[in-house]
């Protein structure tokens, strides 16, 4: 791949992002009307609920997560506004394709483990499940270091 298009690997996470946007906005839509009025709005760091709220939550949830998608894509095309610990050029076209797949990577985290939360957090609320689970957090801090991780080494990589 040349200069700062996308890869096949970037494709599917976006797809991988739009799934999760899709499979989080049905399963409010399929499940809503079952839903009590009040559900879960906060857990413990074990998963545990520890707060409940208004079911509409849920939807401030999935708009959030609707407008980080939309704000990490706007971002892939503004790479010289990403974060990173390290000075590269940020003219060169392979910097400006790790840092867009990067933020792609972030955006298809965001996106499933939303869907995730969205979906524990209903199950709880019906009595399906006992909150988020103590696997979600480790599970979620993986999913957010592994690309950071990653992409800083090929950055770092690139910047020889």
């Amino acid at each position: 791949m040349r200069g700062s298009g996308r890869s096949i690997s970037d494709w599917a996470l976006e797809g991988v992002s739009v799934a999760g946007l899709l499979a989080g906005g049905g399963d409010v839509a399929v499940h809503w009307s079952l839903l009590p009025a009040r559900i879960p709005v906060h857990f413990g760091a074990a998963g545990s609920p520890n707060a409940w709220g208004d079911r509409t939550m849920l939807l401030f949830l999935l708009a959030a997560t609707i407008v980080m998608a939309v704000v990490l894509t706007i971002a892939e095309g503004y790479q010289r506004l990403i974060n990173i610990p390290m000075k590269v050029d940020r003219e060169s076209p392979e910097v400006r394709r790790l840092l867009r797949s990067l933020v792609i990577a972030m955006k298809a985290v965001i996106t499933v483990s939303s869907a995730w939360i969205i979906d524990l957090t209903m199950r709880t609320a019906v009595g399906e499940a006992n909150g988020l689970g103590s696997a979600l957090l480790p599970v979620f801090l993986a999913a957010v270091t592994a690309p950071i991780i990653y992409y800083v080494v090929k950055l770092a990589r690139s910047a020889r």
